[in-house]
């Protein structure tokens, strides 16, 4: 009958809200991971005119986190990127942004963890790359350790004049409502970091930006990462180009070899979740964990044995 039909569109309705709502993950996706292509079979273009100057590379934060977690990023890995990197928060911190070259960035989104506040942060980073006029966006989280040699490997491997959209998923596929259409999509985990060209990223202006991120969100009840990944796989019909070499919290870290730490483009730390650094083989100076919980000062002592602080 016309009535059973309508409650069951209803109900479908309601369950793929449901599913998307915050990109949460379906179980049955758990056995759908992708599997990720060996390195040695990653496609062999290289871009050998790109620069580390050719990467807009942001850092989004909040300024709960100044005096902890973006503490380890400037004592170690920013300052290899401090011509390139931004860091986005939601408060003017003069001796922070002292010490970040001036490359502090108040968005004056609020201290919110709402889809108002951090849409409105990622979208501030959106308009400030496509503002720099640069060939690459590759955002990391506070929580990320990047190696800057790494990542401009990592983009040299591919065209900047294509579209491309770099990065790791958490799970196969999602799906949603968008406009009253279905759309299934993918993203790239916001905590691991994710790459994007300059000619993709124009196309995604009439759902990104400042404001229009947040609309975006609002409409389809998701994150900001998720928002990112529905407007270019879904929206744009843009593949993710998947890599193994960056690493969130949201993954057992203590799994990873850290003998392939140096390999890697981003690594990560979340509490009781840090690298594990017992079956090291490399020489390098260790801190313990009391000095080190992030364990960032011995990452960056295996990646920059010279550094002052590794003698």
């Amino acid at each position: 009958s016309l009535q059973v039909t309508v409650a069951v569109l209803i109900a479908l309705v309601l369950y793929l809200i449901h599913i998307n709502r915050n990109c949460l993950m379906k179980p049955t996706d758990l056995d759908k991971r992708p599997k990720l292509l060996p390195r040695d079979t990653i496609e062999t273009f290289t871009d050998e005119d790109v620069t580390l100057d050719d990467i807009y590379i942001t850092i989004k934060t909040g300024s709960q986190f100044h005096l902890s977690r973006i503490t380890y990023i400037m004592n170690t890995w920013f300052d290899l990127v401090k011509d390139q990197a931004y860091i986005f928060t939601d408060w003017s911190d003069k001796d922070l942004n002292l010490t970040a070259n001036g490359h502090l960035v108040n968005t004056q989104c609020g201290a919110g963890k709402g889809y108002e506040q951090l849409g409105c942060k990622m979208g501030t980073e959106f308009d400030a790359f496509v503002d720099s006029g640069k060939k690459w966006w590759c955002r990391f989280d506070d929580d990320n350790y990047v190696i800057p040699a790494r990542l401009l490997h990592l983009v040299r491997s591919y065209n900047s004049s294509s579209d491309v959209y770099i990065g790791r998923l958490t799970a196969s596929f999602f799906h949603c409502i968008y406009h009253g259409k279905y759309y299934r999509y993918q993203f790239a985990h916001g905590g691991a970091g994710c790459c994007i060209t300059r000619p993709l990223a124009l196309k995604m202006r009439p759902w990104c930006g400042r404001t229009k991120l947040v609309k975006t969100q609002m409409e389809t009840q998701m994150n900001d990462d998720c928002a990112l990944g529905f407007i270019i796989t879904a929206l744009l019909k843009v593949d993710i180009t998947l890599s193994d070499l960056l690493h969130s919290h949201y993954e057992d870290l203590s799994l990873l070899n850290p003998n392939t730490f140096t390999e890697q483009v981003a690594l990560a730390w979340g509490r009781d979740n840090v690298v594990d650094l017992k079956h090291l083989k490399t020489p390098a100076k260790i801190f313990d964990i009391q000095q080190d919980p992030s364990r960032f000062y011995t990452l960056h002592c295996m990646v920059y044995p010279s550094a002052d602080f590794c003698k």
